[in-house]
Protein backbone atom coordinates (compact mmCIF):
# COMPACT_ATOMS: atom_id res chain seq x y z
CA UNK A 1 0.00 0.00 0.00
CA UNK A 2 1.39 3.26 -1.04
CA UNK A 3 2.62 6.02 1.98
CA UNK A 4 0.41 8.31 0.90
CA UNK A 5 -2.91 6.19 1.31
CA UNK A 6 -1.59 4.81 4.97
CA UNK A 7 -0.89 8.62 5.47
CA UNK A 8 -4.81 9.68 4.53
CA UNK A 9 -5.73 6.51 6.26
CA UNK A 10 -3.89 7.48 9.25
CA UNK A 11 -5.63 10.79 9.16
CA UNK A 12 -9.64 9.93 8.36
CA UNK A 13 -10.22 9.66 11.87
CA UNK A 14 -9.73 13.01 12.43
CA UNK A 15 -11.42 14.12 9.80
CA UNK A 16 -14.52 11.86 11.12
CA UNK A 17 -14.31 13.58 14.06
CA UNK A 18 -14.07 16.47 12.66
CA UNK A 19 -17.74 16.04 10.22
CA UNK A 20 -19.37 14.45 13.64
CA UNK A 21 -18.73 17.03 15.67
CA UNK A 22 -18.68 19.94 13.76
CA UNK A 23 -20.61 19.64 10.78
CA UNK A 24 -23.02 17.08 12.20
CA UNK A 25 -23.23 18.32 15.25
CA UNK A 26 -23.06 15.36 17.42
CA UNK A 27 -22.55 14.94 20.91
CA UNK A 28 -19.03 13.65 21.72
CA UNK A 29 -20.25 10.81 23.44
CA UNK A 30 -21.98 9.63 20.24
CA UNK A 31 -19.38 10.68 17.94
CA UNK A 32 -15.72 9.62 19.73
CA UNK A 33 -17.30 5.98 20.16
CA UNK A 34 -17.86 5.51 16.22
CA UNK A 35 -14.62 7.37 15.80
CA UNK A 36 -12.65 4.76 18.26
CA UNK A 37 -14.19 2.17 16.36
CA UNK A 38 -13.53 3.30 12.68
CA UNK A 39 -9.65 4.00 13.91
CA UNK A 40 -9.74 0.10 15.28
CA UNK A 41 -10.75 -0.99 12.12
CA UNK A 42 -8.00 1.16 10.15
CA UNK A 43 -5.45 -0.01 12.54
CA UNK A 44 -6.31 -3.79 12.32
CA UNK A 45 -7.24 -4.17 8.71
CA UNK A 46 -5.20 -1.47 6.95
CA UNK A 47 -1.88 -0.71 9.37
CA UNK A 48 -2.00 -4.84 9.92
CA UNK A 49 -1.69 -3.87 13.75
CA UNK A 50 -2.13 -7.07 16.37
CA UNK A 51 -5.17 -6.92 18.29
CA UNK A 52 -3.17 -6.91 21.49
CA UNK A 53 -1.00 -3.83 20.44
CA UNK A 54 -4.39 -2.30 20.06
CA UNK A 55 -5.42 -2.93 23.13
CA UNK A 56 -2.70 -2.15 24.59
CA UNK A 57 -3.03 0.96 23.24
CA UNK A 58 -6.11 1.76 24.47
CA UNK A 59 -5.87 1.11 28.20
CA UNK A 60 -2.46 3.61 27.68
CA UNK A 61 -4.78 6.19 26.35
CA UNK A 62 -7.64 5.73 29.30
CA UNK A 63 -4.37 5.92 31.50
CA UNK A 64 -3.58 9.19 30.07
CA UNK A 65 -7.15 10.49 29.96
CA UNK A 66 -7.41 9.65 33.47
CA UNK A 67 -4.64 11.16 34.27
CA UNK A 68 -5.84 14.61 32.38
CA UNK A 69 -9.34 14.46 34.10
CA UNK A 70 -7.86 13.79 37.85
CA UNK A 71 -6.12 17.23 36.88
CA UNK A 72 -8.99 19.08 35.34
CA UNK A 73 -11.18 18.07 38.50
CA UNK A 74 -9.12 19.43 40.75
CA UNK A 75 -8.93 22.67 39.08
CA UNK A 76 -12.32 23.07 38.55
CA UNK A 77 -12.62 22.13 42.67
CA UNK A 78 -10.57 24.70 43.69
CA UNK A 79 -12.38 27.42 41.55
CA UNK A 80 -15.75 26.46 43.18
CA UNK A 81 -14.26 26.47 46.37
CA UNK A 82 -12.42 29.92 45.78
CA UNK A 83 -16.28 30.94 44.40
CA UNK A 84 -17.87 29.64 46.95
CA UNK A 85 -16.01 30.76 49.83
CA UNK A 86 -15.83 34.10 48.61
CA UNK A 87 -12.04 34.03 48.46
CA UNK A 88 -11.86 34.93 44.46
CA UNK A 89 -14.12 38.65 45.61
CA UNK A 90 -11.07 38.62 48.10
CA UNK A 91 -8.06 38.31 46.08
CA UNK A 92 -9.92 40.42 42.80
CA UNK A 93 -10.43 43.39 45.91
CA UNK A 94 -6.46 42.64 46.43
CA UNK A 95 -5.68 43.20 43.08
CA UNK A 96 -7.35 46.48 42.91
CA UNK A 97 -5.78 47.88 45.70
CA UNK A 98 -2.17 47.14 43.92
CA UNK A 99 -3.60 48.93 40.76
CA UNK A 100 -6.93 50.41 39.33
CA UNK A 101 -4.99 50.42 36.29
CA UNK A 102 -6.52 47.00 34.43
CA UNK A 103 -3.60 46.38 32.12
CA UNK A 104 -1.43 46.22 34.74
CA UNK A 105 -3.79 43.47 37.02
CA UNK A 106 -4.13 41.97 33.75
CA UNK A 107 0.20 41.35 33.69
CA UNK A 108 0.21 40.62 37.60
CA UNK A 109 -2.68 38.15 37.44
CA UNK A 110 -1.05 36.18 34.03
CA UNK A 111 1.98 36.43 34.97
CA UNK A 112 2.81 36.93 39.12
CA UNK A 113 -0.31 35.36 40.15
CA UNK A 114 -0.47 32.95 37.45
CA UNK A 115 2.89 31.54 38.38
CA UNK A 116 2.10 31.02 42.17
CA UNK A 117 -1.02 29.16 41.23
CA UNK A 118 0.82 27.13 38.74
CA UNK A 119 3.40 26.36 41.60
CA UNK A 120 1.16 25.55 44.38
CA UNK A 121 -0.94 23.33 42.62
CA UNK A 122 0.29 22.66 38.79
CA UNK A 123 -0.76 21.48 35.46
CA UNK A 124 -3.60 23.58 33.81
CA UNK A 125 -5.33 24.89 37.17
CA UNK A 126 -3.95 28.38 36.92
CA UNK A 127 -6.31 28.96 33.36
CA UNK A 128 -8.92 27.89 35.87
CA UNK A 129 -8.31 30.05 38.31
CA UNK A 130 -7.01 33.49 36.64
CA UNK A 131 -9.51 33.62 33.69
CA UNK A 132 -12.32 34.18 36.26
CA UNK A 133 -10.15 37.28 37.72
CA UNK A 134 -9.07 38.47 34.29
CA UNK A 135 -13.18 38.71 33.54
Amino acid sequence: MSSSLLALLAFSPIFLAAILLVGLRWPAKRAMPLVFLFTVSIALYFWQMSLNRVLASTLQGLAITAGVLWIIFGAILLLNTLKHSGAIQSIRAGFITISPDRRVQAIIIAWLFGSFIEGASGFGTTAAIAAPLLV
